[in-house]
């Protein structure tokens, strides 16, 4: 099995890394900040932000998009600092989660749909969770919904009726747009019309609850399985391919480096807020695919 290194350590609750021009990029969800790492070096700051950092992404013209999850905005960093590119806290109630921006500057973002927090506080939860297969949907409401947002910062409700969205890549080379339903232990697959619309929904069953996700260079999807320690390879339909081991809460993943063949793996001690920000146990770990 591979070996995987550590390539950036000493944050909080490291999420949603992208690879983007030479480096991989990465949110400290609970330190509020947006951080890039080159491999061998020490990583920079980008910016920080005000509360609870979710999902990254890139305009056309390079500037940055980066969600704020508990004020449900989407912020764009400018010269002269963040301002807001779509305000969606009248539409959303609960917090926002990931986003993908396509080459075309459209922003899909995930809403969580409702506060796990109490629900995660069950330990009969925990329990169904670290299970080692997940049977279909937990119950909770699956009132999550994902938002088209637009290049002048429209937005619209693309789709809805999900279980807790989490992880979202688009895969422009099929026009699919594939999302982690982490309480519904599914990913749902999407087509993306010519009016860039989202038709033809389908469900891949998994046998685990997903948070990130990132697009495998043949077009499969790596998963990250928190409570299992791991990523997983899945083809069509959700059969598992290939899987890589983590020693503590695998979050997301990411593709990247030359030829993306190297798999990044933002991984974390605990889930808990007050932990992680004592702990600084929170890597990135790097591994070759």
């Amino acid at each position: 099995m591979p070996h995987t290194s550590v390539i950036s350590d000493g944050h909080a609750f490291t999420e949603s890394p992208r690879w983007h021009e030479g480096r991989l990029w990465f949110v400290d969800m609970n330190r509020g900040q947006v951080l890039a790492v080159e491999p061998g070096r020490k990583p920079e700051v980008v910016t920080d932000v005000p509360g609870r950092t979710g999902g990254i992404g890139w305009l056309p013209d390079g500037r940055l998009l980066v969600v704020q999850q508990e004020a449900r905005t989407v912020l764009r960093l400018e010269p002269q600092g963040l301002v807001v590119h779509a305000d969606l806290s009248a539409e959303v109630d609960s917090m926002l989660n990931d986003m993908w921006v396509d080459s075309t500057g459209r922003a899909w973002v995930g809403e969580m749909g409702f506060d796990p927090h109490d629900f995660l506080a069950q330990p009969e939860v925990i329990a169904a969770l670290t299970a080692e297969s997940v049977d279909g949907p937990l119950e909770v409401p699956s009132t999550s919904r994902i938002f088209a947002v637009e290049p002048d910062g429209s937005c619209h409700v693309a789709a809805s009726d999900l279980v807790f969205t989490n992880g979202i890549v688009v895969d422009e080379r099929r026009r699919r747009l594939v999302v982690a339903e982490t309480f519904g232990a599914r990913l749902t697959v999407f087509d993306i019309d010519e009016n860039a619309r989202l038709c033809g929904r389908r469900e891949w069953p998994l046998g685990f609850a997903p948070d990130g996700i990132a697009l495998a260079p043949e077009g499969e999807i790596w998963v990250a399985d928190p409570m299992h320690l791991c990523a997983r390879r899945v083809g069509d339909g959700g059969t598992e391919t290939g899987r890589i081991k983590a020693d503590q809460l695998c979050l997301a993943c990411a593709t990247g480096g030359a030829g993306s063949t190297t798999l990044y793996l933002c991984t974390a001690p605990t889930t808990d807020l007050k932990e992680s920000l004592e702990l600084n146990g929170a890597r990135i770990d790097a591994v070759p695919i």
